[in-house]
């Protein structure tokens, strides 16, 4: 029985040890866009859907609480822990002037480094693809948005811990259940 519990409890800890990976895709072509997230566990045995767009749930006071997180240090500890795998940006962009079209590409370029190097300032990047590619004598605007992130299962179960702590749930100015004589009095 004793070998039993070891044997699980190592299998508890490997879980927990390992990264779930997380997949944001947006494409726009011609007027459609889409907007993929999509997560896999355990070698990608587990793969629980996110719908960022789901029409049928539109709770929107469930929305606002988690919106209004106070606390930088959450945001923070999510940010220092997520591990970047990989990471396309392709841009297709077409003008029927030439000269609007080279003002555009370099402003482009400028607008994709200047954001990257203020998001990704600590951060490694294993694989990293980026481009623009200008097109002449036509009206075109394509964008491919691929990253590839990784946290830890521990790293997120402590988030979900300060959330928890943090919307605990009532009012704020509800008093204690158990009232005394001098309730602002606490012995």
């Amino acid at each position: 029985m004793k070998y039993v519990l070891i044997i699980l409890l190592f299998l508890l800890v490997i879980l927990i040890i390992l990264p779930m990976k997380l997949k944001i895709e947006f494409i726009y072509c011609n007027n459609y866009s889409k907007l993929d997230i999509s997560t896999s566990y355990l070698f990608g045995l587990f793969k629980p859907e996110i719908n960022p767009f789901n029409k049928k749930n539109t709770n929107i006071g469930h929305r606002n609480k988690l919106l209004k997180l106070k606390d930088k240090k959450v945001l923070s500890y999510i940010w220092n822990k997520l591990v970047f795998k990989e990471l396309v940006w392709n841009t297709k962009i077409g003008l029927s002037d030439e000269a609007l079209v080279s003002i555009v590409y370099g402003v482009m370029w400028n607008f994709k480094s200047i954001l990257l190097n203020l998001v990704l300032r600590n951060k490694e990047i294993k694989k990293i693809n980026i481009d623009i590619l200008p097109i002449f004598n036509e009206d075109k605007l394509d964008i491919e948005f691929n990253c590839i992130f990784e946290i830890k299962i521990a790293h997120i179960i402590i988030i979900w811990l300060w959330l928890l702590k943090t919307h605990k749930g009532g009012d704020e100015v509800d008093r204690a259940s158990n009232r005394r004589l001098n309730e602002n009095y606490n012995e």
